[in-house]
């Protein structure tokens, strides 16, 4: 039977309605996958650390650190002064025929020392002969203490100029010269003295403060590296070798001295 006009304009109905809600469905559809994070941003994994955002600490096991680097071992000799040694030290003027102590009872000693740079090195210090056993004794006391010294060169480097041995921040043991001021022969001149590290641990006397570049080593309380104070590991090192230490004087100052005799 031939539809009429009715049932054919319900079926166009019925059939526009149908395609209209695809046509919605899709647009719908469409409208999600634009409006959404794209996948390749969505799975980006987060390259924080929870260490990181929460502020704590790393875990040690994320963490690599590299073992202390070995300190060799303290080694120590004592040698009669070979004849370039003697020469030097006429030259400079360290050693002369007026010197308490012949050329024949002084040793170079060859030893080891902690720097400031944190690394072992190679010193040498001219001494008397009967002194050298409790310089090395003292002086392996304070490698194994890492007490950092300077520098450690024969005085002859410096034309035996105290002030500029004290100036270079030299440790030094022999130098035939007067105590300062006077007449009288220094221990040094005797061999049986030693200055450690004299720029930190300067002579304070009558006002006056020995080397002239030392001023800001004066506040003994800095604790700053090289500076020696009563009781440390290089006031006991001397102490069980029986040196005495200028620090204690009273009528002056003297940190960076230690002597057999205590003067």
């Amino acid at each position: 039977m031939t539809p009429g006009p009715a049932s054919s304009t319900a079926r166009s109905t019925a059939f526009f309605a149908v395609a209209l809600l695809v046509a919605l469905l899709a647009a719908i559809s469409t409208g999600c996958a634009t409006d959404a994070h794209p996948a390749s941003v969505a799975s980006t994994p987060n390259h924080s650390s929870p260490s990181a955002s929460s502020g704590s600490a790393p875990s040690t096991s994320a963490v690599s650190s590299s073992p202390p680097t070995a300190r060799p071992p303290f080694t120590a000799a004592v040698t009669t002064l070979s004849a370039a040694r003697r020469a030097a030290m006429i030259h400079s003027g360290s050693w002369t025929p007026r010197c308490p102590v012949a050329l024949d009872e002084l040793r170079l000693v060859t030893l080891t020392y902690w720097g400031f740079d944190h690394r072992a090195h190679t010193g040498r210090l001219v001494a008397n002969a009967d002194a050298t056993a409790a310089l090395v004794g003292a002086l392996r006391r304070l490698y194994d203490a890492r007490f950092p010294i300077r520098r450690m060169v024969p005085v002859d480097a410096y034309g035996a100029s105290d002030e500029r041995v004290m100036e270079a921040d030299d440790t030094s043991v022999f130098n035939g010269r007067f105590v300062e001021g006077t007449t009288s022969w220094s221990q040094h001149s005797y061999g049986r003295a030693i200055d450690v590290d004299p720029l930190e641990n300067p002579e304070i006397k009558d006002g006056k403060v020995y080397p002239t570049t030392a001023g800001r080593f004066v506040d003994r309380s800095l604790g700053l590296p090289g500076m020696i104070e009563p009781r440390d590991a290089v006031v006991r090192a001397f102490a069980a070798v029986d040196w005495g230490w200028g620090g204690s004087w009273h009528s002056l100052r003297d940190y960076q001295h230690f002597s057999a005799t205590g003067t």
